[in-house]
């Protein structure tokens, strides 16, 4: 197993960022109140592989959005903090409820408010166009932008190296 391979197989929750993250960063206004945003549906089953192997998924967003706190909803998300620009706060209540120390979680950014919980968690992961300084913060800076599966690649190399991938895969096999 290499370095991140090694972390990952440690990680007990998952934190992610909304914008830029989950989604590409444009917010849409208009029609109904609040801000319309696309999120990715490989993420979203991502985020339900997860649960079902014992690993929660909190957001963790700056920004308060209506669309946030209905994804996190639609996707049975407890821990949904939107609205949160001091995230570090939220990190330390995450790990008291869950009992985790920080190289027990992931953390998914792609902007300087995630600075404090990447430079922290046991596994930093951004999109390849996040902030040059959350780059160099992470531990794995993924090929695809925000927006466009970073939480499923994520996902994907943590239950590999739990060694969880296998029965994911053959819960879709007749």
């Amino acid at each position: 197993m290499d370095d991140l391979d090694l972390r990952a197989a440690k990680i007990r929750l998952l934190c992610t960022d909304i914008d830029g993250v989950l989604t590409t960063g444009a917010l849409q206004y208009g029609g109904a109140p609040g801000h319309d945003k696309a999120f990715h549906v490989r993420d979203g089953a991502a985020i339900k592989w997860l649960q079902r192997s014992g690993i929660p998924v909190a957001f963790i967003s700056g920004l308060a959005s209506k669309a946030t706190e209905h994804r996190a909803q639609d996707l049975g998300v407890a821990d949904c903090f939107a609205g949160h620009l001091a995230k570090k706060p939220v990190l330390d209540e995450l790990c008291a409820k869950y009992g985790l120390a920080y190289d027990q979680i992931a953390h998914l950014g792609d902007d300087l408010p995630d600075l404090p919980l990447l430079r922290r968690v046991g596994l930093a992961c951004c999109p390849a166009d996040a902030v040059a300084e959350v780059k160099a913060a992470c531990h794995w800076v993924a090929d695809l932008p925000g927006g466009h599966g970073l939480l499923r690649a994520v996902a994907e190399r943590i239950l590999k190296a739990q060694g969880r991938w296998a029965d994911i895969v053959a819960s879709y096999e007749v």
